[in-house]
């Protein structure tokens, strides 16, 4: 049966998302916030991204879809052909294969919530494009 879960995101670990377009192995971070890895939950993966002034999450796919929710910081998301400038408030859906990238464009660091409809995080298999 599953069980409620509460966690607290200053408890966690930064990951750091290795990316040869980013020099700079940290300038991509992210925490898992609710995963099967870890936690008695089904059906969902929730985690923190930080995007660092300059740096992108370069273009890739995955079978998934998937869902983010900026929470600061300015960015510009790309998904297939079609690039939009995203800030705070902004919700965004991913649908399954859809080739995506996201950059961060402001000053200051881009920090979104993204969510997975998969029981656990390694469930999710990255395709990175050329």
């Amino acid at each position: 049966m599953l069980q409620p879960v509460v966690v607290d995101q200053a408890e966690l670990e930064w990951h750091n998302w290795h990316d040869p377009a980013n020099t700079d192995p940290s300038a991509i971070r992210w925490k898992l916030l609710i995963c099967g890895e870890r936690d008695p939950s089904g059906g969902l993966v929730v985690g923190v991204a930080r995007i660092e002034p300059g740096a992108v999450l370069s273009r890739h796919h995955h079978e998934a879809e998937e869902t983010y929710y900026v929470i600061s910081g300015r960015g510009d998301m790309e998904i297939e052909d079609t690039r939009t400038e995203v800030g705070p408030g902004t919700a965004i859906y991913i649908p399954p294969n859809a080739r995506h990238a996201l950059r961060c464009i402001g000053a200051e660091p881009l920090v979104f919530i993204f969510t997975f409809p998969r029981d656990r995080f390694e469930d999710i298999v990255y395709h990175r494009d050329a």
